[in-house]
């Protein structure tokens, strides 16, 4: 009773990544899973980050491997999104969206 899901680096980041992909790819016109496997994060419109990992998750070394792997694809797309956001003009919506996005996904990063 009163238990709430919690949920992990791994996966708050992943649900970060994903966020900024919807926006991106709104830019587009495209869906986002779409968009998400033309740039190689499709691992991320999965059912699950670490579900779907093949890591050993008792080798600590993997573990780590793992969440730098994501960690860089977040920069990677903070960097898109940075880009995206110049040019795009201060009053469209959808340059808010981006921005919220990233914010969240930047938080996560810098938890890290």
């Amino acid at each position: 009773m009163g238990r709430g899901a919690v949920k992990d680096t791994y996966n708050l980041l992943a649900d970060g990544i994903v966020q900024v992909v919807r926006a991106l790819a709104a830019l587009e016109d495209k869906k986002a899973d779409v968009w998400a496997k033309e740039r190689g994060y499709e691992r991320y419109f999965g059912s699950s980050i670490k579900g779907e990992a093949k890591i050993d998750w008792d080798d600590k070394k993997a573990r780590r491997a793992f969440l730098q792997g994501i960690v860089g694809d977040a920069d990677r797309l903070l960097e898109l999104a940075r880009q995206a956001q110049g040019q795009i003009s201060d009053d469209d919506c959808r340059r808010q969206v981006i921005i919220e996005a990233s914010k969240v996904l930047g938080n996560c990063c810098c938890r890290m």
